[in-house]
């Protein structure tokens, strides 16, 4: 018989056995309860950042939403502009003021129109100043595709694919194309063989790339920001005048006209600038040199179409909606003008 001593010494090894299994015990279930706890944490990380991006994306499309409105609200605001240019208080108090030669203020380029949490950027564009699409010689559209940089091959190819586009033959020119180019693409269409409806069909014919038809920003060697190309600004086929409006005209289509330079282009700019044209044979008498013929292509008018460019956008935010618009004032609808053109989605390169 063992006496209690050896009992108890006898139990010291079991006891510290036990008391090394439970630590180890406890040890495991702390690292599992660890590794439980970094799971939750990196499952709440991932479902915080989740409702963030659900959160941004919600706050991206009521800012484009707005943005949109503002751009929507440009262009009426516009339209109500140019009414208000032409009506008869208008008129009564420029005969008050003895400005009768005065541009109307939304007739000059831009306007803007602030709101509560941002503004509208608009730009008019008198349609009457573009070379029309339709009716335009081969030698005028040419001289314009030189006049803002296109080089002379490329703008030879245009030309004559734009004279191939509106005849109803199916006789290339030397440059141009006819049916069989067009069927012979890896996305084959037709040619229409008539008239342009819109100035975008451009981009349909040969030679016509995004970059000129939209232009594209760029700089000069001293750094500044200029506009390359972009047809868009210079060709219409909504002014239904055959002539091009010397009170509106960019520089580069009075360039453009056979006989005119750039320089002479940049006088008849200067000369409208100090008072609008009110009768052709102003240029005539003020700049010497012009003949006949180049007075031939131009006409001095009161436009009824224009081209209005919104751009909305709210303040604190670089979301922007762009709206291009093309307009015909008429008292024959209710509204008393007509939409000629709607795009929502107007390119900027």
């Amino acid at each position: 018989m063992k006496s209690g001593k050896e009992e108890t010494e006898l139990d010291l090894p079991v006891a510290t056995a036990s008391l090394t299994n439970m630590r180890e015990e406890r040890g495991a279930i702390l690292i599992v309860v660890l590794w439980i706890v970094l799971a939750v944490s990196m499952l709440a990380l991932s479902f915080s950042a989740s409702i963030r991006t659900e959160v941004d994306a919600a706050r991206n499309v009521i800012v484009q939403k707005q943005s949109y409105y503002m751009a929507r609200a440009g262009i009426e605001y516009a339209v109500y502009k140019i009414f208000e240019s032409q009506s008869a208080f208008a008129q009564s108090q420029q005969l008050q003021n003895l400005e009768l030669d005065a541009v109307p203020e939304a007739l000059t380029g831009r306007v803007t129109l602030n709101l509560g949490s941002g503004a509208a950027d608009v730009e008019l564009i008198d349609e009457s100043g573009k070379i029309n699409l339709n009716f335009a010689p081969e030698h005028l559209l040419f001289n314009l595709m030189i006049m803002i940089g296109i080089p002379g091959e490329v703008a030879d190819e245009i030309t004559e694919s734009i004279a191939d586009w509106r005849d109803p033959d199916e006789f290339p020119h030397d440059f141009g194309a006819e049916s069989e180019f067009y069927s012979s693409l890896p996305q084959p269409y037709r040619i229409k063989n008539s008239f342009f409806d819109l100035p975008e069909e451009l981009l349909l014919v040969r030679g016509v790339t995004p970059q000129i038809y939209y232009g594209r920003k760029s700089l000069t060697e001293n750094g500044d920001r200029i506009e390359l190309y972009g047809l868009q600004n210079y060709f219409t086929t909504f002014s239904n005048v055959n002539r091009i409006n010397a009170n509106s005209a960019p520089v580069p289509v009075l360039a453009a006209i056979p006989g005119l330079d750039y320089s002479t282009a940049l006088m008849i700019e200067d000369l409208r600038s100090q008072t609008p044209l009110r009768d052709i044979s102003q240029i005539s008498e003020r700049i010497p040199g012009i003949s006949g013929e180049m007075m031939g292509f131009l006409a001095v008018l009161r436009s009824n179409v224009y081209t209005i460019n919104s751009l909305g956008r709210v303040g604190g935010s670089n979301v922007v909606s762009r709206i291009r618009a093309v307009i015909r004032v008429d008292g024959t609808g209710p509204k008393g003008y007509a939409v000629l053109y709607w795009n929502e989605a107007n390119v900027e390169l």
